[in-house]
């Protein structure tokens, strides 16, 4: 059969199922209720500490906003502040998902400078009436303003371009051909741009594409693929009156690129392997130097959420973290170090410490971390980097992160969630003893927090060696245990991410909120940080090299396991779903022991790592030619042939992270073999299901799959049949 009649086979499929109505909610946690939960995001406090300006997202529906600042004494004492204020309300077309508002800075405490739609705007907090710029700055983006607010970089065309806020003229200072230029960064005198190039004869990223209701494009994912290598990038020095470039030589990935106070250019660069990431050094006539390097000769595994390397505000300092001693920890040194040796570590200990940012004056950092033995909180501290004294800022039980410093020192911003609250903006005096206050409230109206059920930390043995793999445990308070009831297990995704004891803080807080309504529902839910996640110690966040698919699944497969010795769960009733990474753990738990689980819903999920990123999967797996077993073991798409039990593929055509593609060859796969499956494509929706129309559609049909599959659905054995993959 060809491919084409097996899509369309299964789209036709997909449009006609679907979905019954299902249990009606046992409390005030709902499905429209929880896809109307808002997310803020990028605070960042105005020139003179009076507003913080912040994106606040609705599912769908972006803005830019502002709250004023609280006084010392409001800081001190904990008092409310005032509402935040609306400076921009654009109409959102549900067919385009490219209107987002993708950058902003303050130019000055009256005008605030962004980007939508590739168009620069200006728009002031005493208004709320954003205006486009004049001077034809159109298809302009990836901007960054210089140290005087005086002059904007940004990129078109992919060249660099200059502009003056105040003339308002232009001018490109790059011409490169074939190669494109991003990521401008001004020095701190304004005269000069460092920026990234790459993608020598590549085509162009078209982005997120719209979706007008005639056709639909599939696209690849962002990440290049693992047979055609990872994307060549260059390093580059520029005047901001154009001219000759200086090239930078390197061999690895640059990111956060900063100058220092002597004029110097600093950067991370991580190795095309992932083995190593070292913190670079440059001055114009000389050769890129290495202050500190890191190497794991498995991968060096931090996530962007913990491992920032910043340049102190002086320009003197620069700070980082390391797992060097096997926890994640905090480390400054000299921006002109001459060895490692001068670097002192910050932190200690069975912990995780992430970095925040630096104190005006540059004498302090303020970072967050977890506590050993609980590794799914967040909170934050300060430490001074001369003396070493660390004051406990937040220590309120919840996941508390990316503490930012006013202008003038007093207080932080951070983002914060708990039990009872999603992500929400926080401010809190800079000093040990004081009250946190709320900036943003982004739970929906009519949500009763009596509702919501607390997370329990749990642990069980893994299959794989009998190492404790962390999880929560989600029961409702209201669940008769005396009596049996189905489970879930949701798994988390990107492979190196986790669970926490509240709200998810980024992209999987959607999920949170599903498993908070599962369990409303009768389900008890389990959510493992099986191998591979982070927040843990380097040996758990690296634990499945060449195991990808193996180890991890093998931890999965322990919390059914698990969830078998609870008195009140149905051991015959237990279900697994997942998002992105999630999925493929999905397709490998039910293939791998294909009647173990009831039911599953795959979310987007890789069917093959051969066809993934290479900067993702070569540190985790090699390449197809050095290990091609190793990828076959780890490839769902070749064992769909022992798939036995109900499955639900849900999956966005505008997917730039896992390709559509990938639930297209999984169509036809379990066509051709003759296989039952269910599968509801969204036209243009993204990665993370980004619309509310999409998401109450997605968890309706979820819910559906689950109740009629694995909590009503006629009684089948859950022995375990596991096989070697």
């Amino acid at each position: 059969m060809k491919l084409r009649t097996c899509v369309a086979r299964a789209i036709i499929c997909a449009c006609l199922a679907l979905p019954a109505a299902a249990e009606t909610p046992r409390g005030s946690i709902t499905i429209d209720r929880i896809s109307q939960i808002k997310y803020p995001s990028a605070p960042a406090w105005s020139p003179d500490g009076k507003m913080v300006a912040f994106l606040w997202d609705a599912w769908g529906k972006q803005d830019l906003f502002v709250v004023p600042a609280l006084s010392e004494r409001q800081r001190v004492e904990g008092t409310p502040g005032r509402k935040p204020i609306r400076l921009t309300d654009f109409r959102v077309d549900p067919d385009i998902l490219t209107s987002d508002i993708s950058s902003f800075a303050w130019v000055s405490p009256e005008e605030i400078l962004f980007a939508k739609d590739g168009v620069l705007w200006t728009v002031s907090p005493s208004t709320s009436n954003p205006s486009r710029m004049s001077g034809g700055l159109a298809d302009a983006a990836n901007f960054t303003l210089s140290d005087d607010r005086k002059l904007v970089a940004f990129t078109r065309g992919g060249q660099i371009w200059i502009a003056s806020l105040d003339k308002k003229t232009q001018r490109p200072v790059t011409g490169l051909n074939p190669m494109t230029a991003s990521n401008p960064v001004f020095s701190r005198d304004g005269q000069w741009i460092a920026f990234t190039s790459s993608g020598a004869g590549l085509p162009a990223d078209p982005g997120l594409l719209p979706f007008n209701g005639d056709r639909v494009r599939v696209v690849g994912n962002s990440n290049g693929v693992v047979a055609g290598g990872a994307t060549e990038r260059r390093l580059g020095v520029v005047s901001v009156s154009g001219g000759d470039i200086s090239w930078i030589p390197i061999v690895g990935n640059p990111s956060a690129v900063q100058f220092t106070a002597d004029g110097s250019l600093l950067w991370s660069e991580g190795s095309a392997n992932g083995k190593t990431r070292e913190i670079k050094t440059w001055s114009a006539g000389g050769s890129p130097r290495t202050l500190w390097k890191d190497r794991d000769e498995r991968w060096f595994s931090p996530t962007a959420r913990d491992s920032k390397v910043i340049v102190s505000r002086d320009g003197k300092s620069v700070a980082f973290v390391s797992d060097r001693s096997g926890w994640l920890h905090l480390y400054v040194m000299p921006a002109n170090a001459a060895s490692e040796a001068q670097a002192k570590q910050l932190t200690t200990g069975g912990y995780l410490a992430g970095l925040g940012g630096w104190s005006p004056d540059s004498r302090r950092i303020a970072y967050h971390r977890s506590v050993a033995g609980n590794q799914m909180e967040r909170f934050i501290d300060i430490v001074d980097v001369v003396s070493g004294k660390t004051d406990a800022i937040v220590t309120d039980h919840g996941v508390n992160y990316d503490p930012a410093f006013s202008p003038d020192g007093a207080s932080v911003v951070f983002h914060r969630t708990d039990v009872e609250n999603s992500l929400d903006l926080y401010t809190v005096a800079a000093r040990s003893g004081s009250r946190v206050v709320r900036l943003s409230d982004s739970m929906p109206a009519g949500l009763d927090k009596a509702d919501l059920t607390p997370p329990s930390a749990v642990s069980f043995p893994s299959r794989l060696d009998g190492k404790p793999v962390p999880a929560t445990l989600i029961v409702s308070r209201t669940l008769d245990r005396r009596m049996k009831h189905p489970a879930l297990v949701w798994i988390h995704g990107s492979g190196s991410d986790q669970n926490f004891l509240g709200w998810h803080p980024g992209s999987y807080r959607m999920y949170y909120s599903l498993c908070q309504y599962f369990a409303q529902q009768g389900y008890v839910v389990l959510t493992p940080d099986y191998r591979g996640s982070s927040g843990y110690s380097r040996e758990w966040s690296t634990g499945v090299y060449m195991g990808v698919g193996v180890n991890d699944t093998a931890d999965v497969a322990s919390g059914a396991d698990y969830l078998k010795t609870l008195g009140y769960v149905d051991p015959d009733r237990i279900g697994v779903f997942g998002l992105s990474y999630g999925g493929f753990l999905t397709l490998q738990a039910m293939t791998v022991d294909p009647t173990l689980w009831r039911a599953g819903i795959d979310v987007a999920g890789v069917v093959d790592w051969a066809t993934y990123g290479a900067g993702y999967t070569t540190p985790r797996l090699g390449t197809p030619v050095q290990n091609p077993e190793i990828y076959n073991i780890s490839a769902p798409i070749q064992h769909m042939d022992r798939l036995e039990r109900p499955l639900l593929v849900l999956h966005g055509t505008n997917d730039r992270n896992v390709s559509f593609a990938d639930s297209l060859r999984l169509f036809d796969v379990l066509i051709k073999l003759g296989k039952s499956f269910e599968s509801q494509i969204y036209p243009g929706e993204i990665h993370f299901f980004r619309r509310d129309i999409v998401l109450r559609d997605a968890w309706k049909r979820a819910e559906e799959f689950f109740d009629r599959t694995v909590k009503n659905g006629p009684h089948l054995s859950s022995s375990s049949s596991a096989t070697k993959p």
